[in-house]
């Protein structure tokens, strides 16, 4: 390959470090690169090999095999008479020994093509582990990013990258593992050939390939920031396809039919002219190629000749040189597409360990101290947050003091900011500044698991999953049924899941489908008691509930009264007088806390 291609080729960094993930396979690896080597040495036989069949054709003996290089000087006794003994072998007759060279040259052929099947075979197990590895990888490490993080990426980019742009990865590591290794080593092969041949026209070749390299180091330029331009693009059209699906009701009772459409095919468009451009600079690399090649073999051809006929170097031997330089001409044009390849590559490896660099979650126990078990109080110092791009504070120097067993209820209009309030205390959101405390420790001091395993939370919006009913209530939790089926009467669940055929192993469509929005409601619930926490969050639990339910529910919570703290955001009068203390809260700030006694004193 030439030097500047070469550069294009190494300058991939990200490629080249996401490639480490492919190497961890070493074994079929190896294998892979053992046979890569095997069909490039066959390739190379199989050309050395039409320089004797080109003598017999213009005339020479099968005695003349050789005979000029081992004449010539600094050959090894022992390689010279291994040579004499392999030529000695073939016939005397000339067409005797032309059928055997052919033959030679046809299974040299089929030893190379049965050592590339078995590296493509091998490769491709290499390539798909790996790509596996890399979804594996990019989504835990997702989930264990901060909630402000993953909603900076976006759920539509995120998803982009660990489907699209994994794949072009694998593309990559294809191109890699696949032609481009077969095909440099053959092109290796071939160009020692040439130098083995003629030294001088080989050196002129790889002289006149350096505008080639140039060109390709160009085009790789203009076809990696195009790639990134179509995976951005590819992920904005994921986003709008999942607005869409999700919104297909509000779409069709409004008739915005239209407009979807609309906003889908300007994304749709977007994506077609990103992704043209990246083709665009692919395509143009062949023709250029294909043409500074053709001019590059005619020039070879024409100082090939002048030796012929000025010189009077064999003819035979330019013949068989012109081969193996048209052999190597062949794998370097292969092998500069696979080098486009490897820099789209190189555009989703950078997206990629952009997502991966993203700090995690300080999440491993041994790091942190554990959070004993709350018994005491909550208070909140001074605590401020401000969402991205916000000028305005979502919490303004909060302080509020909550006594463990209390109930709470958190009112005031939407966007007072009581919804996130609550994603501080499971660190969903950590504060600009202030500290949480639970019974004396700050919540970021001690580790993630020990303060979420106190826990649970029924955010506003429902969250389940394609699953059977038992399981979303269990949700990895490894509980008797008994237990379950306690939470589930519990939260009104049971009710409607035991006239069911299948009951608790009915299965569950997306996010839920089957249920109507207030089972929804109560299967969130359901799965937020069986954890006995001690502290229950609850963001407007009973929305979508009827009373004869909501008042069951509510019986659930106030016996929870005394033992968990429940922190709760409520409109519903009902729902807030359940609550010992009522904040009041407005634009971020707290603006009044109102005690009730009376309903304490009635539930004790």
């Amino acid at each position: 390959m030439p030097v500047s291609s070469f550069g294009a080729f190494w300058v991939c960094r990200s490629f080249w470090k996401a490639t480490l993930v492919a190497f961890r396979d070493r074994r079929r690896l190896a294998l892979a690169i053992g046979a890569t080597i095997a069909s490039a040495i066959s390739f190379g036989t199989g050309l050395g090999l039409f320089l004797p069949a080109f003598q017999l054709l213009l005339g020479s003996s099968p005695a003349d095999f050789g005979r000029l290089y081992l004449e010539r000087p600094g050959i090894p006794a022992a390689l010279r008479s291994s040579v004499q003994f392999a030529l000695d072998l073939f016939p005397a007759d000339r067409f005797g020994a032309f059928m055997l060279l052919m033959s030679l040259i046809c299974l040299a052929g089929a030893i190379s093509s049965l050592a590339a099947y078995s590296q493509e075979i091998l490769s491709t197990r290499v390539i798909r582990s790996a790509a596996h590895s890399w979804r594996r990888r990019v989504f835990g490490h997702t989930l264990h990013l901060p909630l402000s993080e993953v909603t900076r990426f976006g759920s539509s980019d995120c998803l982009s990258r660990l489907i699209a742009d994994t794949d072009v990865l694998a593309q990559g590591y294809a191109a890699l593992l696949g032609s481009t290794t077969c095909d440099l080593l053959k092109a290796g092969a071939a160009l020692i050939v040439a130098l083995v041949l003629d030294w001088r026209l080989a050196v002129l070749c790889l002289a006149g390939a350096i505008p080639a390299g140039l060109l390709m180091r160009k085009i790789g330029r203009r076809v990696r920031s195009a790639t990134v331009r179509m995976l951005e693009h590819n992920a904005e059209m994921i986003g709008t396809v999942q607005e869409a699906l999700s919104g297909i009701p509000v779409i069709k009772v409004h008739q915005a039919e239209r407009l979807a459409e609309q906003r889908f095919r300007s994304a749709s468009r977007r994506h077609l002219r990103s992704d043209l451009a990246s083709r665009r600079a692919k395509a143009l690399g062949s023709p250029a190629m294909e043409v500074i090649t053709l001019c590059g073999v005619a020039f070879i051809a024409c100082i090939a000749a002048w030796f012929v006929f000025r010189r009077h170097v064999e003819a035979a031997s330019v013949l068989a040189l012109l081969l193996a330089l048209s052999g190597a001409s062949q794998s370097l044009r292969t092998v500069s597409k696979s080098v486009q390849k490897i820099q789209e590559a190189d555009a989703a490896a950078t997206r990629l360990f952009a997502l991966l660099e993203t700090p995690r979650e300080r999440y491993r126990t041994g790091v942190l101290p554990r959070l004993p078990r709350h018994e005491r109080y909550i208070d909140f110092e001074n605590v401020s947050f401000y969402y991205p791009g916000r000028a305005v504070p979502a919490l303004d120097k909060i302080n509020l003091h909550i006594e463990c067993g209390q109930i709470v209820a958190l009112v005031g209009e939407n966007g007072a900011g009581k919804s996130t309030l609550i994603s501080l205390l499971p660190r969903l959101l950590e504060p600009e500044s202030g500290r949480i405390l639970i019974d004396g420790c700050d919540i970021s001091e001690v580790s993630l698991p020990s303060l979420r395993r106190q826990i649970a939370m029924v955010p506003q919006q429902t969250i389940l999953f394609n699953d059977t009913i038992l399981e979303n209530i269990r949700f990895g939790l490894n509980v008797s049924r008994a237990r379950l089926e306690a939470a589930a009467r519990a939260a009104c669940v049971h009710e409607y899941v035991e006239p069911l055929p299948r009951g608790y192993q009915t299965k569950l469509g997306e996010l839920g489908s089957g249920l109507s929005e207030g089972q929804r409601q109560r299967l969130a619930i359901a799965r937020a008691l069986v954890r006995n926490p001690r502290i229950l969050l609850l963001d407007e639990p009973t929305s979508q509930i009827d009373q004869e339910s909501e008042f069951k529910i509510h019986q659930a919570v106030r016996r929870l009264a005394g033992t968990s703290t429940v922190i709760l955001v409520a409109h519903r009068p009902s729902t807030i007088a359940l609550a010992d203390t009522v904040v009041q809260m407005d634009k971020g700030r707290i603006v009044d806390i109102v005690a009730q006694p009376a309903l304490r004193a009635l539930r004790r």
